[in-house]
C-alpha cells in the first residue's frame, strides 16, 4: 500500500499524451500555416531539453472516516493496524457533503512536478511566429535553426530587437505549456493506475485538491501531512503555494460505483459554508 512512495515517471512514457495536450491547448484557434509554425517550434523546443525532463511523483493511500457532511478524516493506511492511537488529518471541501449517503473508502493524495524544460539559449522555429501565426505572412528569412537574415519584415514592420523579443516570449509560452501538458499527461497516468488497483464495486472521483471543489488553499497543507511533497521535488512555501512552478497536488476519493458525479460547475466553487444546499448553481431548477 502506497506511503509517500515515489514515483518516477519516464518522459517517453508519457510523449504521446503530452504532445495530444500540448497542440490541443496551445494550437486552439490556429489553423494552415500559423498551427504548423507554432507546433514545428514547439516540438523543437521540447526536443532540444528532452534528455532533461524530470517527472516525478509521491503517492499516498489513506483511509477515510466522514467527520461531518463536509468534512473526512483522513489517516495512512497502514497507520490503521498499528497499536498507537492513529493520527488523523481533516480536508475539507462543501462537495464532501455530496457523498454523505455513499460513503468513501479511500483516498489518493498525490503531489506532481515536473522540470527540466526550463528556457534556455536554444534557437526554436516558431521564432517568426509573432508575424507568421498571426497573418500568414513569410516574416524574416530562416533555415532550420531559425533567423538567418535579420532584415525588417516590410509586411509587419517587425525588426530585429522585436524578433528577439518574440522568440523570448514564445519561448516562455512553449516552456509553461509543455509543463503544463506533461503534468496533464502524468495526471492522467496516476489516475488510471489508481483505477486498475482499486476493488470490483468502486470508483474514482474527480481530481480534487486545493483550489478545487470548494476546497480551501490552505489544505495543501494537510495533502502535505499525507503525502511528502518533497519525495516528488516540490517545496510548499509558509503561504501555501508550491515550488516548482510546474507542481501539482490533488486527491481521488475511492467511491462506491454509483456514487454522485459532482456538477462540473462543483469544480471551480469557492465553497459556501452553508453546504451545497445553498449552491445556486445546484439548485437553479
Amino acid at each position: 500500500m502506497y506511503r509517500d512512495t515515489p514515483v518516477r515517471i519516464p518522459e517517453k512514457e508519457l510523449r504521446v499524451s503530452a504532445e495530444r495536450h500540448f497542440a490541443r491547448a496551445g494550437g486552439h484557434g490556429l489553423t494552415g500555416k500559423g498551427r504548423e509554425v507554432f507546433l514545428s517550434g514547439g516540438r523543437r523546443y521540447r526536443d532540444a531539453r528532452i534528455q532533461k525532463i524530470d517527472i516525478r511523483a509521491v503517492v499516498s493511500f489513506c483511509d477515510t472516516k466522514q467527520e461531518s457532511p463536509n468534512s473526512v478524516l483522513l489517516q495512512h493506511a497502514d497507520d490503521a493496524d498499528s497499536s498507537e492511537s492513529p493520527e488523523y488529518v481533516r480536508l475539507t471541501a462543501p462537495v464532501l457533503e455530496q457523498y454523505t449517503e455513499t460513503g468513501i473508502a479511500g483516498a489518493y493524495v498525490w503531489f506532481l512536478s515536473v522540470s527540466g524544460l526550463e528556457s534556455a539559449d536554444v534557437s526554436i522555429g516558431g521564432e517568426k511566429s509573432c508575424a507568421d501565426m498571426g497573418n500568414g505572412s513569410t516574416g524574416a528569412d530562416m533555415d532550420d535553426g531559425g533567423i538567418v537574415d535579420s532584415k525588417v519584415d516590410g509586411s509587419t514592420g517587425i525588426g530585429r530587437e522585436e524578433k528577439k523579443f518574440c522568440a523570448g516570449s514564445m519561448k516562455d509560452f512553449y516552456e509553461t505549456l509543455w509543463e503544463e501538458s506533461y503534468l496533464a499527461a502524468a495526471v492522467s497516468r496516476l489516475k488510471k493506475a489508481f483505477a486498475g488497483e482499486i476493488p470490483s464495486g468502486y470508483c474514482l472521483s474527480p481530481q480534487m485538491g486545493p483550489g478545487y471543489y470548494g476546497m480551501s488553499m490552505d489544505e495543501i497543507f494537510a495533502c502535505g501531512k499525507l503525502a511528502d511533497p518533497g519525495a516528488a521535488g516540490v517545496e510548499i512555501s509558509e503561504a501555501g503555494s508550491m515550488r516548482p512552478a510546474a507542481a501539482s497536488a490533488g486527491i481521488y476519493f475511492v467511491l462506491p460505483t454509483g456514487a454522485p458525479v459532482p456538477d462540473q460547475a462543483c469544480r471551480s466553487c469557492v465553497g459556501d459554508p452553508r453546504g451545497c444546499g445553498f449552491c445556486l448553481l445546484r439548485n437553479k431548477d
